[in-house]
């Protein structure tokens, strides 16, 4: 019995030249991801048939539609979040001639095709030395938060198929980590505007957590294939939370009074800000409210914190958020 542990395993993605048709480990451009942990699925629903034939249980099972779905959680390593970021439903501009500026903007098509950058990718799975491939992958939400004092992600995805064995998962490659850590993180707010004015950044955040979520579903159409056509997505829920040390009323009353502002999480390294530094994350709302505001007496010895969400909309003229990765990636 050979028994593996998950240290032993690796996942490489690469981004698809035909949507949904798979590229193994071998594809030049692709990358081995380092990862914390993943939950990628086959998803099928099997038809069971309930016959009336002198059986009080069901007589037969036929194969049905199928996809794959499940979430992968990393540290941020901006050498390897553009691959994801890529394959969620944004509008992507690049700028720079390395180290590369990525900015991401919601859209509204419906779904994942090639245009405006966006693309679909292959993921390989090695579990316990043995290959799981899956085309057509798709990210249909993310979770960044601040843990530890590490920025990590979460990205839920969706796939159409996976691929039958053997799955070839060469040898892989890895890099040195390039982590975001305490040092690196700044927090800003500012008034609600397509082009927001930030002063300072502020020093009573405790924490901070980013989420989007573009309601993807996979979708099937009559064909003679089980996996799914494509993957939709519908309305793009963001919102945000946090802690903020409870120093007066005065955000409780701009809850009170839906008061629209804007917030920014720098994360970079090195000194200086987002467009000074070599690599880093920034993750801007520009118009957004405060949805819940708790604020109340813990124990004796704890701080007074207020427990805060909040709800990311639109803003008419421009950008209801923005992700910008500086990275030394070059995705076209």
């Amino acid at each position: 019995m050979s028994i593996g542990l998950g240290g032993g395993g690796a996942v490489f993605i690469a981004h698809e030249t035909t949507v949904g048709t798979y590229l193994d480990t071998s594809t030049v451009g692709g990358v081995w991801v380092p990862i914390l942990s993943e939950s990628f699925r086959y998803n099928e629903d099997r038809y069971y048939s309930p016959q009336l034939r002198q059986q009080v249980m069901v007589s037969d099972v036929k194969q049905g539609y199928y996809h794959i779905e499940g979430d992968i959680t990393m540290e941020v390593d901006t050498n390897f979040l553009p691959y994801f970021l890529h394959c969620s439903r944004h509008t992507i501009t690049k700028t720079g001639t390395g180290p590369y500026t990525y900015k991401y903007v919601p859209n509204k098509t419906a779904s994942i095709v090639p245009g405006s950058g966006a693309r679909t990718a292959s993921i390989t799975i090695v579990r316990n030395g043995l290959g799981f491939g899956y085309a057509g992958c798709v990210v249909t939400g993310y979770e960044f938060t601040i843990e530890d004092a590490v920025l990590r992600v979460t990205l839920n995805m969706i796939g159409l198929s996976d691929q039958d064995d053997p799955v070839a998962i060469g040898t892989p490659t890895w890099t040195s980590p390039d982590l975001l850590g305490a040092d690196a993180h700044a927090i800003f707010v500012a008034a609600a505007g397509t082009t927001p004015t930030f002063g300072a950044a502020s020093t009573n955040f405790n924490g901070f957590t980013f989420r989007a979520n573009h309601n993807g579903n996979a979708q099937n159409r009559i064909r003679k294939d089980r996996s799914a056509s494509y993957v939709s997505m519908g309305e793009t829920e963001a919102s945000y939370e946090t802690e903020l040390d409870f120093e007066d009323k005065t955000e409780y009353v701009n809850f009170k009074n839906t008061t629209q502002k804007a917030i920014k999480l720098e994360s970079t390294q090195g000194v200086g800000d987002f467009t000074a530094a070599t690599d880093g994350v920034k993750i801007q709302a520009n118009r957004s409210n405060y949805d819940t505001y708790e604020v109340d007496l813990p124990g004796m010895g704890d701080i007074i914190m207020a427990r805060v969400t909040g709800r990311v909309i639109g803003i008419a003229g421009g950008d209801a958020y923005e992700i910008h990765v500086k990275s030394a990636a070059n995705l076209t």
